[in-house]
């Protein structure tokens, strides 16, 4: 029996680990006849609507993530249904307010598995995400 994933959120950062979870999440669309949401984060942690010169930076930034993020969508996702989401914010908080607003079924994503003094310095985006999301979270561990 096929698990009911039809519309699947993966984040991806362009890291090589998070690409294997697009796969991953491909492969779970191919058995659901799903829908793979790629979502890239621009990671602004302050309000810049009122800075001009970071608003445009952003924005360059943003379409030049966009063309990448087609090109991997058209690499890995080329029999699939596949939408490209692009936001900028805190990345936790972005993937669990994406995934409301799908709203999606599942959320595919990295985790890199720190352990002690960096998991406590940096914290865990999947870990955070897995707390807040709205959905089930799979979260795969790359070497």
């Amino acid at each position: 029996m096929a698990f009911p994933y039809k519309r699947i959120l993966a984040p991806v950062d362009f890291d090589e680990s998070s690409l294997s979870c697009l796969e991953t999440a491909a492969n779970l669309a191919r058995q659901n006849d799903g829908t793979v949401f790629v979502l890239h984060i621009v990671p602004v942690d302050i309000d810049v609507t009122g800075m001009p010169q970071y608003v445009d930076l952003i924005k360059r930034q943003e379409n030049t993530d966009r063309e990448k993020l087609t090109a991997i969508a058209k690499q890995h996702l080329a029999d699939l249904k596949w939408e490209i989401l692009d936001e900028m914010g805190p990345p936790a908080e972005v993937i669990a307010e994406v995934a409301t607003k799908l709203p999606a079924d599942l959320i595919v994503m990295v985790t890199h598995g720190r352990r002690g003094l960096a998991r406590l310095v940096e914290s865990s985006v999947a870990e955070r995400v897995l707390r807040n999301a709205p959905c089930p979270v799979l979260a795969v561990r790359r070497e």
